[in-house]
């Protein structure tokens, strides 16, 4: 009877003990299996093993997934990748040093030719009066210093050299002052200053001075060689003091005001040399430096301007004309990478750095002055590294792309 009582209760507990040992060896398998490295290929993420080995489809060799200090993102959204030397060279990778260099920059600005403020003259004469005979007669003709331009009668002039001419002649009769007289050499100098302040050549003062006669009119010569830029004259025509009859400019030099970005203004220095191009000139250019610096900024365009000076003697350049202009700017011996090693993604600069075991590690570097092909590091890189310079998009889309899958397969175990 008792017996009978006690037989259902063992086999009870024996069937319990049954299933708690297999839901224990249940658990320790899934503990394994969770604990259990996973491996797949960089270049095909969707291939994966439980151990390590080459891919079938690119024989690439496999990384951890989730695990491993490679594998661990050094900068957000990219991480470590591994390429073997073989595909290293199939995809034509190449490193370069990370080390010190003289570096050199061009500031580049577009130009307009003008004249040379310096070399222009304009012909307003200090007296008036008419015009008898013009000698030059259209804009743009070429004159010489001491060229003939045109002839003119004024008879306040006319009283001056006649004043002149008088005090001259007394000058020669009496050999001192005549008692209650002033002095005819006084007079005489006085006379001479009047014409001189009248823009008198020296010609016709020399002229009277050896014994002329005042005439009704005077020839007006150019003061400069050059060419005329404006002609405001004809024959018969009537001027006051001041008028300008005519505009001469010297092509023999000329100005180069280039337009310069506000931003590369503290970069430009007065001497510093650079170059201007003519495009329509068959790509003909000058070697020059910077003469002056205008003061101002153009509030519409936001740049400055500078002067480049250019000797012009057969007159091959014209003004109005446009150029290019570059001005070179000295950086001095920094730390750089060529500009090929620097991703730029509009918020920071990434370069791969060639590690160990076949490790391109991506690292964020700050990047200061910026020349042709090399730029400057500030941060972020060590002189001796060695940094990715070609096929560098090749590696960064496959460090991101690894990033993503590496991140999907953490939180896919996390949620198992």
């Amino acid at each position: 009877m008792k017996l009978a009582r006690v037989l259902p209760v063992l086999l009870v507990a024996l069937m319990l003990g049954t299933v708690s040992c297999r839901k224990a060896e249940s658990a320790a398998t899934d503990t394994a299996a969770q604990g259990a490295p996973k491996y797949h290929c960089p270049m095909h993420p969707t291939y994966t093993s439980d151990r390590p080995g080459d891919c079938p489809i690119c024989n690439m060799s496999l990384v951890p997934i989730g695990g491993g200090d490679h594998s661990a993102p050094s900068i957000a959204g990219r991480v470590s990748v591994v390429v073997s030397p073989e595909k290293r060279q199939t995809i034509g990778l190449t490193l370069s040093p990370v080390e010190r260099r003289a570096l050199s920059d061009t500031v580049r600005a577009v130009g307009v030719v003008e004249h040379d403020e310096t070399r222009f003259a304009r012909i307003a004469p200090r007296f008036g009066g008419w015009v008898r005979k013009v000698q030059v007669n259209y804009t743009g003709q070429p004159v010489k210093q001491g060229d003939p331009l045109f002839t003119v009668y004024s008879p306040d002039l006319f009283t001056a050299e006649n004043d002149y001419a008088l005090a001259l002649q007394s000058r020669r009769i009496a050999s001192n002052a005549a008692a209650g007289l002033p002095d005819p050499s006084t007079l005489a100098e006085a006379a001479r200053r009047r014409l001189e302040l009248l823009e008198v050549g020296d010609d016709e003062l020399r002229r009277l001075e050896e014994g002329g006669k005042p005439t009704d009119e005077i020839q007006m010569r150019s003061p400069l060689s050059g060419h005329v830029i404006a002609k405001n004259v004809v024959e018969g025509q009537a001027f006051q003091p001041g008028d300008v009859l005519y505009e001469i400019a010297d092509l023999s030099r000329l100005w180069v005001r280039a337009a310069v970005h506000e931003s590369d203004l503290p970069r430009v220095r007065i001497g510093q040399k650079g170059r201007v191009l003519f495009p329509n000139l068959g790509g003909k250019q000058f070697e020059s430096s910077v003469t002056f610096i205008y003061p101002h900024i153009n509030p519409q365009t936001r740049r400055a301007e500078v002067r480049l000076e250019l000797d012009n003697p057969e007159h091959v350049l014209r003004p109005e004309m446009w150029a290019n202009v570059e001005l070179e700017v000295s950086i001095g011996e920094v730390l750089s990478v060529p500009a090929s090693a620097v991703i730029d993604t509009g918020t920071r600069f990434i370069a791969f750095v060639d590690g160990e075991k076949d490790h391109l590690e991506p690292r964020e570097v700050t990047i200061g002055a910026r020349g042709e092909e090399y730029w400057e590091v500030t941060g972020g890189l060590k002189e001796g590294e060695r940094v990715v310079t070609r096929a560098l998009f090749l590696i960064d889309s496959e460090s991101q792309l690894k990033s993503v899958v590496t991140g999907m397969g953490g939180a896919s175990e996390h949620q198992h």
